[in-house]
């Protein structure tokens, strides 16, 4: 079974986006420069995790709905996916802090910082 989408890009032309089971084996392709590379690209996980925003053609969402019942059998996915994102939010939070670090240390150069006379 194969069920191919056409995946929104940053460019506006769509790529082509290919989940295949043949026996138990799911496979995903994309044809975007990262897909020819076979690395994991966002037009794979956003479709996976269902994703209509990502959708070129409205119309497939049909397909979406027949992927996500495919994707539900896939445990291993799910789980790799969680963990994907679990990572993520703590990037996202340890990103805050970086930043609000960052601005608390520009605040200090602008107002002066004590410099200890070591005589």
């Amino acid at each position: 079974m194969k069920i191919t989408f056409k995946a929104k890009s940053s460019s506006g032309d769509p790529y082509n986006v290919e989940f295949q089971v043949e026996g138990d084996l799911l496979t995903v392709f994309c044809n975007c420069q990262a897909g020819k590379f076979g690395q994991l690209c966002k037009h794979k996980t956003e479709l996976i995790a269902g994703d209509q925003s990502r959708l070129f053609d409205e119309s497939e969402v049909s397909k979406l709905k027949e992927l996500e019942a495919i994707i539900s059998q896939a445990s291993e996915l799910k789980k790799i996916a969680s963990q994907i994102a679990e990572s993520e939010k703590i990037i996202r939070k340890e990103q805050s802090k970086v930043k609000k670090i960052k601005k608390d240390f520009a605040t200090k150069l602008k107002e002066g910082v004590k410099v200890e006379n070591s005589k």
